[in-house]
C-alpha cells in the first residue's frame, strides 16, 4: 500500500470511529447546505460516544472514503448507502445524505435522509432534508408530517410552501391537506404561512367564500403583505367581486405606490374590465419601470389597438419583434394593424413572419383571406395548396381553413366537394367533421350535420360540444324531444356552467311543455351570456307563459344592442308581426 494512502486512511479513521455512535451530539452545528466535495467527504462532526462497527463495516467505510478523496463520488455514496442501511448509524446516514446533497441525486439523497430520520429521529437537519425530497415527490401529506416536526424541533418550516404547489395536487392531497392545516389551526390559530396554504387549498376546493374569510384574517394579522393582499384580490375576482377586487388593489397602490405586482394585477382587472383607458394608464407607469417587459409591450399594443391608436400600437410590436420577445404574435398583431389601416402589401408580408407558434394557422388564414378579398378565391386556394405541400403534418389544419374560406364565400358546392375529400383522407379528424356537421346545419342538410355529430361522438364519447349541438338540432327542427333532452343534460353534466349549453336546456325543456323550468335556465343563461340568440329563446318561452310584458322587455332591451339580429328580428316578427 503506497504511503500517501495509508495518510489518507489514518486522517479517516477520525470520522469512520465517529459514525459508530448511539446518537450524535445535540450541540453539533448543522449543515444544511453542501458546496463542495471537501464539504461532503471530509467534514468531520464532534467525537460523540464511540461504539464498534460490526464485522466487515469499517473496511467497506474506508474503501468508501478512500473512493471519495479520489474523486470516485459514486462509488462512495453507493458503498455509504449499502453500509447506512445496514447499521441505521446516524453519522453514517448524515454523512451519504450531504453526500447524496452535494452530487444531486435526488432518488439516494431521498433514500438517505429517510434513513437518516429513522436513525435519529431528532436532528433537524435530517426532517430538513427529507421534507424536501417529500415535496419534490408531491408526497405533501408526508411533507406536511415532516414539516410539523421540524417546527417542533425549531426550525423554518415553511408551511406557506403548499399554497405555491396547490395547483400540481389530487383532490385527495388537498383535502388531507387541510385537515392537517386545520388541526396546527386549533394550537395557533394566528400562524400566518398555515393560514395563507389553507385559503389557497380552499379555492382550489371551491371554497371560495372560505378562502377569502381566510385572507381576511391573513390581512388583519399582516396588513401589508404583498402575497396575502393578491391573494385576496385575486379571491374577489373569481368570487365574481370584481369592483372589491379593484378598489382593494387602487387603495394599497395609493399607500404603496412601489408596488408592480399590485400595478400589474389591477391592470389586468382593468383590462378584463374593458375600461381600457384606465388599463393602459397602469400599464404605462408599469412601462415607465419596466420598458423592456414583453407582457407589458404586449398589453400596451393590444390596447393600442382596442382605442385605434395604431402608431403606438407598431410601437410597441416593433419593440418586441426587436428584442426577440413574443416574435409571432407580434407579427401577427403587426399584420392585423397593417390591415386595419389598409395596407393590404404590408398586412401580406407581416403575416407571412410567422413562422411558428399558436399564430402561426390564424396568419395563413388571414393570409387566405386577403388573397381571395384582392386577388381570388382560386388564388388563395393555390396558396393553401401550396402551404399543404409544405407541410405535410398541417394538412388537415390547411383543409379546415380553406373549408371556412368557401363558406364565407357561400361556395355551397365546392365547400362540401372539399370537406368530403378532406374527409375522405383524414377520416378521423375531429375537427373536420365538426365543421362539416355544422356546414351541414348551415345548408339545411340535417342528415349531414347528424351523421357527422354521431361520428364525433363514436370517435370522442365525451365531446360535450357534439352533443350540445346535436341535441339542440333536435330540439329546435324536429320532434325527437326525448333524445335531444338526453344529448343536452350529458352535455351540462359535462360542462355545467356553459353558457350556451344552459340555452339549449332551455329550449329544450320548453318544446318538452315545461315552461316554468325552461325560463329558470334561460334566464340564467341570458344572466351569464346576454346575446340576442338567447334572448329571443327567453323571450319566445316567457310570451308562451303569458308573461308577455317581461318578453317585450326582454325584446326590446336586446334589440337596442343588436338591431341587425335574424334571431330576434325573426322572433319579433312571429309574436308582434312587425
Amino acid at each position: 500500500m503506497g504511503w500517501r494512502v495509508m495518510l489518507m486512511l489514518t486522517a479517516c479513521c477520525g470520522f469512520l470511529a465517529g459514525c459508530a455512535s448511539q446518537a450524535p451530539d445535540a450541540a453539533a452545528p448543522a449543515l444544511t447546505e453542501v458546496n463542495g466535495p471537501t464539504d461532503a467527504i471530509a467534514a468531520t462532526p464532534p467525537e460523540p460516544e464511540v461504539l464498534a462497527f460490526p464485522e466487515g463495516t469499517l473496511l467497506a467505510l474506508l474503501t468508501a472514503e478512500v473512493a471519495g478523496y479520489r474523486g470516485d463520488y459514486q462509488y462512495a455514496l453507493d458503498q455509504y448507502l449499502l453500509e447506512a442501511e445496514k447499521t441505521l448509524d446516524p453519522g453514517v446516514a448524515a454523512r451519504v445524505t450531504r453526500l447524496a446533497a452535494y452530487m444531486k441525486a435526488d432518488d439516494k439523497l431521498y433514500q438517505a435522509a429517510s434513513l437518516w430520520v429513522q436513525a435519529d429521529p431528532e436532528s433537524l437537519e435530517a426532517h430538513q432534508f427529507l421534507a424536501d425530497q417529500l415535496v419534490k415527490r408531491a408526497l405533501y401529506v408526508d411533507a406536511l408530517k415532516t414539516m410539523q416536526t421540524i417546527d417542533r424541533l425549531g426550525g423554518e418550516a415553511q408551511f406557506d410552501y403548499f399554497a405555491y404547489r396547490v395547483g400540481q395536487m389530487t383532490l385527495k392531497d388537498r383535502q388531507a391537506l387541510l385537515v392537517g392545516l386545520d388541526e396546527m389551526l386549533v394550537v395557533n390559530p394566528n400562524e400566518p404561512q398555515v393560514l395563507f396554504s389553507k385559503a389557497a387549498l380552499l379555492e382550489a376546493l371551491g371554497e371560495g367564500q372560505a378562502a377569502l374569510e381566510t385572507a381576511n384574517a391573513l390581512l388583519r394579522l399582516k396588513p401589508d403583505e404583498l402575497n396575502f393582499i393578491i391573494l385576496k384580490a385575486n379571491l374577489l375576482s373569481d368570487l365574481n367581486q370584481k369592483r372589491a377586487a379593484r378598489a382593494l388593489l387602487s387603495e394599497q397602490l395609493v399607500r404603496n405606490p412601489d408596488q408592480p405586482r399590485l400595478r400589474l394585477l389591477l391592470a389586468r382587472l382593468l383590462f378584463e374590465a374593458q375600461a381600457f383607458s384606465d388599463a393602459r394608464a397602469q400599464y404605462q407607469m408599469l412601462h415607465e419601470i419596466r420598458p423592456e417587459d414583453g407582457e407589458i409591450l404586449f398589453a400596451l399594443a393590444m390596447l393600442s389597438i382596442e382605442q385605434e391608436d395604431f402608431s403606438q400600437a407598431r410601437r410597441h410590436l416593433g419593440r418586441l419583434v426587436r428584442t426577440d420577445q413574443r416574435v409571432n404574435q407580434a407579427q401577427y398583431y403587426l399584420g392585423l394593424v397593417a390591415e386595419k389601416t389598409g395596407d393590404v402589401a404590408l398586412a401580406l408580408r407581416e403575416f407571412a413572419k410567422v413562422n411558428g407558434g399558436y399564430e402561426y394557422l390564424s396568419a395563413q388564414g388571414r393570409i387566405v383571406e386577403l388573397i381571395s378579398v384582392n386577388q381570388s378565391l382560386e388564388d388563395a386556394r393555390a396558396h393553401l395548396a401550396e402551404k399543404k405541400l409544405a407541410h405535410k403534418g398541417l394538412r388537415a389544419q390547411f383543409d379546415l381553413i380553406e373549408g371556412q374560406l368557401l363558406s364565407r364565400v357561400d361556395a355551397k358546392d365546392a365547400l362540401f366537394k372539399h370537406l368530403d375529400e378532406a374527409i375522405e383522407a383524414q377520416a378521423d379528424d375531429i375537427p373536420l367533421l365538426y365543421f362539416r356537421a355544422m356546414s351541414g346545419q348551415k345548408y339545411d342538410r340535417l342528415d349531414i350535420l347528424e351523421r357527422d355529430l354521431k361520428q364525433v361522438l363514436a370517435l370522442d364519447p365525451d365531446n360535450a360540444d357534439a352533443m350540445n349541438a346535436l341535441g339542440y338540432t333536435l330540439a329546435d327542427q324536429t320532434d325527437r324531444y326525448d333524445e335531444a333532452y338526453v344529448l343536452i343534460e350529458k352535455a351540462l353534466s359535462l360542462k355545467p356552467d356553459e353558457p350556451a349549453f344552459i340555452d339549449s336546456m332551455g329550449w329544450v325543456l320548453y318544446r318538452l311543455n315545461r315552461y316554468e323550468e325552461a325560463i329558470d335556465y334561460l334566464e340564467l343563461a341570458f344572466e351569464q351570456f346576454p346575446n340576442d340568440e338567447v334572448a329571443a329563446h327567453l323571450g319566445e318561452v316567457l310570451w308562451q307563459s303569458g308573461k308577455t310584458r317581461r318578453a317585450k322587455r326582454v325584446w326590446k332591451e336586446a334589440l337596442s344592442e343588436t338591431p341587425d339580429s335574424t334571431f330576434l328580428q325573426s322572433v319579433v316578427k312571429r309574436f308582434l308581426g312587425s
